[in-house]
């Protein structure tokens, strides 16, 4: 079997040890309400990081807005996601926007 097999089998393993760890042990593990503060702020700032060099970067580049159709359909997704806070809805609509901005500048 290739290098890649064994790769793809650790990082599954690792990811589920993490998740189950996480969720065994934190149950047990009483916060203080400064780390759970804290701890709110981590998805926002992983989902930003994720979510901002594909709208904002190609080939590590900066797109130019006139030409960045991503960012044309992230924006009004955002504010249905934000409005709605349902994912089916945010999904639906992204992929509706999506396909609008293509249709417009296909």
């Amino acid at each position: 079997m290739g290098t890649e097999f064994w790769i793809i089998i650790l990082i599954g393993a690792g990811t589920y040890l993490f998740r189950a760890g996480s969720l065994t042990l934190g149950s047990r593990v009483k916060w203080s309400p400064s780390t759970k503060e804290w701890l709110s702020y981590v998805s926002p700032a992983v989902l930003g990081a994720l979510i901002g060099p594909l709208l904002l970067l190609k080939e590590g580049h900066f797109i130019p807005l006139a030409q960045n159709t991503m960012l044309f359909a992230a924006i009004p997704t955002w504010i249905v996601a934000w409005w709605s806070r349902r994912l089916l809805l945010t999904v639906a609509a992204g992929v509706l926007f999506y396909a609008a901005v293509m249709y417009i500048w296909g």
